[in-house]
């Protein structure tokens, strides 16, 4: 993977796909046109129309049987214990965990794709939170 860098009017879903794809990472683009990659799990990608943000974030189910509050207490232990990435129950009751990378100044072709595998890393983690069995 190239140290090159990427400035903010280069950054766009074709872009990013090429990049994952360059660093042997499965890439695609889905109907709503978020680019999702996939490694150990899912996430999708989603630049701001500007460039100056990219969000990276990943969905959840969650066990039909925990309660509310399991599912908050959960996302909060995830928001204490997983520094980096944000966990939350979103209105359907699903997980949502996101991160948001910074490309403003520019960054590094390198910097993105690490970027995406620490999240995955931070997923991991998370997952390993779940003790009262709320992520289906």
């Amino acid at each position: 993977m190239s140290d090159e860098f990427i400035y903010p009017e280069g950054i766009n879903v074709e872009t990013l796909k090429a990049l994952f794809e360059e660093a042997y990472m499965e890439a695609s683009i889905d109907t709503d046109g978020d680019l999702i990659v996939k490694d150990n799990y899912r996430c999708y990608l989603r630049p701001d129309p500007d460039g100056r943000l990219i969000s990276i974030y990943a969905i959840f189910g969650a066990n039909p049987d925990a309660t509310p509050e399991d599912k908050l207490a959960y996302a909060n232990r995830v928001n204490d214990q997983v520094k980096l990435i944000r966990g939350s129950v979103s209105g359907n009751g699903k997980f949502f965990f996101d991160y948001y990378l910074s490309v403003e100044g520019g960054i590094s072709k390198r910097a993105v794709v690490m970027s995406v595998r620490r999240f995955f890393s931070c997923l991991g983690s998370a997952l390993r939170e779940d003790t009262a069995n709320v992520v289906a």
